[in-house]
């Protein structure tokens, strides 16, 4: 059994749109941007004195690997999400997405489809 309504024609552009815009939504769900703290020694010359400089870094993480060091607790490798630049990229791929699948899909597409006997008057 067809799960299509009878007189709707199929939309291959609509399951084409959604493998696009679902798949670079999963990679950007999947890769999380954090901040980590790095540090590296150095040794002065002409004395005993090390010196620790601790920095950050901006990374992307996959998110089980991101999820595996927020749950060892504050450790060696200091972890922190920037959940804003995350937030704001799935919003705008999801927004682009339905945009595209509202502008693409509905207008142009139906401008393009030829006139049906119901639609003469």
């Amino acid at each position: 059994m067809s799960a299509e309504l009878p007189g709707i024609p199929p939309r291959p552009w609509a399951k084409a749109m959604l493998a696009v815009f679902g798949g670079l939504f999963l990679i950007a769900l999947l890769s999380v941007p954090v901040t980590t703290r790095t540090s590296t020694f150095r040794r002065d010359p002409g004395s005993n004195v090390i010196i620790k400089t601790t920095y950050p870094r901006k990374e992307r993480m996959f998110l089980p690997r991101y999820l595996s060091v927020r749950a060892k607790g504050p450790g060696a490798e200091a972890v922190r999400l920037r959940s804003a630049q995350w937030l704001t990229t799935l919003a705008v791929i999801a927004f682009l997405g339905i945009f595209d699948y509202i502008f693409v899909g509905r207008v142009l597409l139906r401008s393009r489809r030829a006139p049906t006997p119901l639609d003469d008057p």
